[in-house]
């Protein structure tokens, strides 16, 4: 998933060439925020296996939030985010993710945030999708 994530995000980030604009486009701020929030649900949701022990869904975990976090850099460029931001930005969206499942002391709570997780992570994917179908024109 990795390669087509990034493939998708050079289609969908705007040209570096582009006269500068006093505010970034909705889209691409938007965009930036979606990727990071998915690159934080993939590593928590890699974390996760790993403690299970799942490591062919730990691998492929990490391979999406490695195109998550490459996407949301694409994106970051004309928002102008230095490295630290970015990194700030993908340990706090990380954080969130994976918080739910490791505050509860309560084995529902803790079940539900999992169950909550996961349909994050198919959002995620689901969203590559729709990127994917808009740069390939059939969106």
């Amino acid at each position: 998933m990795f390669a087509p994530l990034l493939a998708i995000a050079f289609v969908l980030a705007p040209s570096q060439d582009a006269a500068p604009q006093a505010a970034p486009s909705p889209p691409t701020s938007e965009r930036y925020e979606q990727a990071m929030s998915c690159a934080g649900v993939m590593a928590a949701t890699s974390s996760l296996h790993a403690f299970t022990g799942n490591a062919e869904a730990q691998a492929s975990s990490d391979r999406n939030g490695r195109g998550f976090i490459a996407a949301a850099t694409l994106f970051a460029q004309p928002l102008g985010l230095t490295e630290a931001q970015l990194s700030e930005a993908f340990s706090a969206s990380t954080a969130r993710a994976l918080g739910a499942v490791t505050r509860n002391t309560d084995q529902a709570a803790a079940d539900a945030a999992i169950d909550r997780l996961n349909a994050d992570h198919d959002a995620c994917l689901r969203l590559v999708q729709r990127w994917m179908a808009e740069a390939n024109g059939t969106s």
